[in-house]
């Protein structure tokens, strides 16, 4: 589901993934673009720039130090690793994180992403098969998946 808000000027690029933390309780509520600017979006989620409007706006108080642009943002795709055997495209499920430390591993943040990106227990439908996890160092039948968060 895409939201529209605003960013910095420098920040407005297509593809660009942000966290947005929280509110800031300095930005007054009364203002004319709160609704856009922060009222929309949901904290501790992480949003992805998936276009951006060539409109351009002031802060009204002074909140941003560079011109405002309009973005459309969604949440940015998931690709995490699951254990092969539990893989059905299209189906939904709760995310169990496999828990590694081999830092060396090419794919230690599909299989331990940091909790900003996806906690555990988390639901998700998984999307697609995107590859399967050759070599993995602890000898697991691991495969990463494009998948996205989902309402509980």
């Amino acid at each position: 589901m895409t939201v529209m808000t605003f960013v910095g000027k420098s920040f407005a690029k297509k593809g660009l993934i942000f966290y947005f933390e929280e509110k800031h309780e300095s930005c007054p509520s009364n203002c004319s673009l709160y609704s856009t600017c922060q009222a929309n979006l949901k904290p501790h989620t992480l949003y992805e720039v998936v276009d951006v409007k060539p409109k351009q706006f002031k802060c009204p108080h002074n909140f941003h130090t560079e011109e405002m642009v309009l973005v459309e943002l969604d949440e940015p795709k998931l690709y995490i690793s699951m254990y092969t055997k539990d893989i059905y495209e299209g189906s939904l499920t709760n995310f169990t994180p496999i828990g590694c430390n081999h830092d060396e591993c090419p794919f230690i943040d599909k299989c331990a992403p940091q909790s900003l990106v996806i906690k555990a227990g988390e639901k998700i439908k998984i999307l697609k098969i995107d590859k399967k996890i050759k070599d993995c160092p602890r000898g697991l039948n691991l495969s990463v998946v494009e998948a996205e968060r989902r309402k509980s």
